[in-house]
């Protein structure tokens, strides 16, 4: 027998059944990641979003450029390697930089001046493992190219609103601004100066973004730096008339849109190509500290650094394994499973029922076969494990009469059926 091979540390499996397998934590299934996806795929398109896949794997130089040298992504939590050209690459650790390249590469702004995409795909970044993420993970997002106002961003954070809502996800919108290359540069030399002062307060990280990104010392979790931040002067001071009248106008919009949500001076965004308005969704309870489900916000000058026009753009991200967490603590689920079990009992029964079970899925009606010969009551059990609703015991009298039942497995009641039209008795006995 040969050794058996463990997954790489910080990476997890994802089968039909559960997969989380710690006493403390609820139950994920596959289940839960389709329905937060169906949702997704069901709601973005009503405004306007198509779905853009990009690859796995990009050149280095895209994220340093887009995303920043100075973050913790690049600089710590990417996986980055030498391919065998030379070319420096590594496994994408978000989703907007590759959109965004995409965009250029393929000149779409020569085509449609707005632009609107939605992605879901596997990321990656080493870094320390948290509650709901993983170093291989997966997030949802969208992208709105090309509009510069306020009422794109409100239309962006309703639709998110409304997909987490219906998800059934406890949470609270938090909003913010982070002004713009004329009115920023002089927050952040104002930030700098108020955290060297308090430098013998913050964790050691925090004294390094001090000099390198002092706007992400205002999100660091550690309790020290949190009382340092909350004294910090406040972006709405330095904001110019542009960047006020645009946050103005986005409260404004959600106002109109009824999207209930909160000013938060402290909320800020990692990634250096944030501008203006930014927003994540919090969750209410189910994640404790780490409890940020999907977040995002303006980027007006990112497609001119990755080589294309002035074009504005927003978008936000969302990690599915963090919305999975808090779609199985709402015991919510979409599974699938078969509206009727064949249980056929011998050779010429199996044929029967391999040939019901084509006509009821081509017919739009989920089936499952039994492919083991045994007898009727461990048959009504492997019904019972996959979730089927109805059973169907196949033998010979069945086969000479044409006719069999079909039971009930929750019941226990039986409706008698004629096999020529199965698929409209079952579509009678629907609800």
């Amino acid at each position: 027998m040969g050794q058996k091979i463990s997954p790489v540390k910080g990476t997890r499996d994802v089968l039909p059944g559960d997969t989380y397998l710690k006493k403390d934590d609820p139950w994920i299934r596959i289940g839960h990641l389709h329905l937060i996806e169906q949702a997704a795929r069901e709601l973005f398109p009503l405004y306007g979003y198509r779905e853009a896949r990009t690859p796995v794997l990009e050149r280095t130089a895209l994220f340093a450029r887009g995303i920043g040298d100075a973050t913790d992504i690049v600089a710590k939590e990417m996986y980055t390697f030498e391919d065998r050209d030379g070319t420096q690459v590594s496994m994408r650790p978000e989703g907007t930089a590759s959109l965004v390249r995409a965009y250029v590469e393929h000149a779409v702004q020569q085509q449609e001046p707005d632009t609107k995409w939605w992605y879901a795909g596997p990321m990656f970044r080493h870094e320390r493992q948290q509650r709901g993420r993983y170093r291989q993970f997966t997030q949802i997002g969208v992208e709105a190219l090309g509009s510069p106002g306020p009422r794109v961003d409100a239309e962006q954070i309703e639709m998110l609103d409304r997909w987490l809502r219906a998800l059934g996800i406890p949470f609270e919108m938090h909003v913010n601004t982070l002004g713009d290359a004329l009115c920023r540069p002089a927050y952040r030399t104002a930030l700098q100066e108020y955290l060297r002062a308090h430098s013998a307060e913050l964790c050691e990280d925090c004294r390094k973004r001090t000099e390198t990104n002092p706007i992400r010392v205002l999100d660091c979790k550690n309790p020290g730096c949190q009382e340092v931040a909350a004294g910090a002067p406040k972006m709405d001071r330095f904001l110019c008339a542009p960047c006020r009248e645009h946050f103005e106008g986005l409260r404004a919009a959600l106002g109109r849109l009824g999207v209930a949500h909160i000013v938060d001076p402290k909320l800020v965004r990692g990634l250096d190509y944030y501008t203006r308005t930014t927003y994540e969704a919090i969750a209410t309870a189910g994640l404790g500290s780490q409890s940020t489900v999907a977040g995002g916000g303006r980027y007006d000058g990112l497609v001119r650094e990755l080589g294309g026009g002035d074009v504005p753009g927003i978008g936000f991200a969302a990690g599915v394994e963090r919305l999975a967490l808090l779609v199985a603590q709402a015991g919510r689920e979409l599974a699938v499973r078969p509206l009727v079990f064949f249980a056929p009992l011998g050779p010429e029964e199996e044929a029967r029922a391999d040939a019901l079970a084509l006509e009821l899925r081509k017919a739009g009606i989920p089936a499952e076969v039994s492919f083991r010969r045994s007898n009727p009551g461990n048959q009504m059990k492997r019904a019972d494990a996959l979730g089927a609703r109805f059973a169907l015991v196949l033998g010979d009298a069945e086969l000479k009469s044409g006719r069999a039942k079909l039971k009930e497995l929750k019941s226990g009641a039986e409706h008698e059926v004629d096999l020529s039209d199965l698929p409209g008795a079952l579509r009678r006995l629907q609800p």
